[in-house]
């Protein structure tokens, strides 16, 4: 029955030119025949939307070809996917639906002719993918949308920073304007090592503001000059800081500090001003909603014995393996990379988000000092290398798991060079609160064993000891070896042991 409506509808004229009786027919189903939004605006609205007035050529791309992946109406972000209707809908019923949208609801804005609708059909008529809203963005951007910030400019700085750089003896890399108003370090995404600095100026209305901050690594946000929210150390994002602040109506400025040391990217700011319900977000990277949809199942030893998580971790890789020791000493252990990469104090970690109807996604760790350790990059002493061991023995290093020691301690096994390796974490309190790494070789090694202890910058660096931030690094049955931002040791004696306290 439907099919025969559908082909009924297009085969009659007056059809054809009633832009809101082709709307009823082929839109209201997500968009609410009030322009709304269906399901109680669980679809993107059409009325007071941005989006379809304008440049008529972005909405005719749209009905053509489709749109997916996130998109953002009146201040709030859908995921949804829209099919295209190009291949349906002729070029008068297109323009008849798109001029009925356009002149609805209190939008105003001009008809779109059938001419138009060719022009854009007969351009795009190579296009097999569906359009995302970052690409119509680009060749279309909404009109009349005012940025979030004014006057924005950006500032790169490249280097390896551990914490917040003192910025006023640094030479920026480069400057540059941000006309659309966003806090967005996307063109430096995925390249470890550098710092950004945004200054702008907010319009506020009279109030207390509620400001947001979360990032990874460390990130700092001025209002006026003073410092509102501040992520001191290197870790995941989830370490969101929230403060209000009481601002007279007008003009503010607003500085952000970040800097990213390795791994994963992320900086997310917005404000939330008085009496109003939703975040604005000031930054390109939306933050996570606020309040968990599961319950908190916080990890920790119990009976003096360490707690086991082989879960997503965020910092490190998929297969993750997270212990959290006696004392709130907890590492993250990488069994793609086979080495320890993050160590952090605190608590551990949460479950509830995996352990919950199997929630996705990555969690990071539960305590505020966390140390980015041996992440796996090109060394000073090997071009490439896919784990913590140098390339040269890539082509017989293997994982072959892990055992517990009675009182549940784990140790390591990484097959390396014809040997065995045996990466060994206990949890010790004399002479003060550490984590006891121990290293040892079973075998005759075909070449020196080598493993990456840590990469990135470092301070007094001595053969027997080095420091990261608070975090201290010693050696006993070994010497580290140190290049341009890593630290290394060889293997030459039968056991080693790595004392890590702060």
């Amino acid at each position: 029955m439907r099919t025969i409506l559908f082909l009924t509808t297009l085969a009659l004229p007056l059809m054809a030119q009633d832009g809101g009786q082709l709307y009823g027919l082929y839109c209201s189903a997500c968009h609410g025949a009030d322009g709304k939004g269906a399901t109680g605006g669980q679809f993107p609205p059409l009325a007071g939307s941005e989006w379809p007035l304008g440049n008529p050529d972005r909405a005719i791309k749209i009905v053509l070809h489709g749109l997916h992946q996130p998109i953002e109406v009146s201040g709030k972000t859908y995921n949804l996917e829209m099919p295209p209707q190009g291949a349906a809908l002729p070029d008068d019923q297109i323009s008849a639906i798109l001029t009925y949208v356009r002149a609805s609801w209190g939008n105003k804005a001009s008809a779109v002719s059938v001419d138009q609708v060719k022009k854009v059909r007969a351009a795009t008529a190579n296009r097999k993918d569906h359009w995302t809203a970052e690409e119509l963005l680009k060749l279309h951007p909404l009109e009349n949308v005012k940025p979030p910030l004014a006057n924005l400019i950006s500032y790169y700085y490249k280097g390896s920073y551990q914490s917040m750089p003192d910025f006023s003896k640094l030479k920026a890399a480069a400057v540059e304007e941000e006309p659309s108003g966003l806090i967005d370090y996307s063109s430096y995404a995925n390249t470890d090592g550098f710092a950004m600095v945004w200054e702008g100026e907010l319009q506020t209305p009279a109030g207390k503001h509620e400001f947001s901050l979360d990032s990874d690594d460390g990130s700092r946000l001025f209002v006026d000059g003073a410092v509102v929210a501040e992520i001191k150390t290197i870790g995941p994002t989830g370490r969101t800081v929230k403060k209000a602040v009481d601002l007279k109506a007008g003009v503010h400025k607003i500085r952000v500090e970040y800097f990213e040391f390795s791994g994963n990217e992320g900086l997310s700011v917005g404000v939330k001003f008085a009496k109003e319900k939703r975040m604005q977000w000031l930054s390109k990277e939306k933050g996570k909603a606020s309040g968990k949809s599961w319950p908190e199942i916080m990890l920790a030893p119990v009976d003096n014995r360490p707690a086991i998580y082989r879960n997503f971790i965020q910092g490190t890789t998929a297969r993750g393996i997270g212990v959290g020791f006696p004392g709130q000493i907890n590492i993250a252990y990488s069994a793609d990379n086979l080495s320890m990469e993050m160590l952090w104090g605190g608590s551990f970690i949460d479950a509830g988000h995996h352990w919950t109807d199997r929630g996705v996604g990555y969690e990071p760790p539960a305590g505020e000092t966390v140390f980015a350790l041996s992440k796996q990059k090109a060394y000073a002493f090997a071009s490439e290398s896919a784990t913590a061991w140098p390339a040269a023995s890539q082509a017989t290093t293997r994982f072959r798991g892990y055992q517990l020691s009675p009182q549940g301690n784990p140790t390591f096994l990484v097959e390396v060079a014809g040997a065995r390796v045996f990466d060994g974490y206990e949890s010790v309190t004399d002479p003060s609160p550490s984590l006891l790494r121990t290293l040892r070789v079973d075998g005759k090694p075909a070449q020196t064993v080598s493993l990456l202890v840590h990469s990135g910058a470092h301070e007094a660096a001595q053969p027997e000891s080095f420091t990261v931030g608070e975090l201290t690094v010693r050696i006993t049955g070994g010497k580290f070896r140190y290049g341009t931002n890593v630290v290394m040791v060889d293997l030459t004696s039968p056991q080693a042991q790595l004392r890590y306290s702060w």
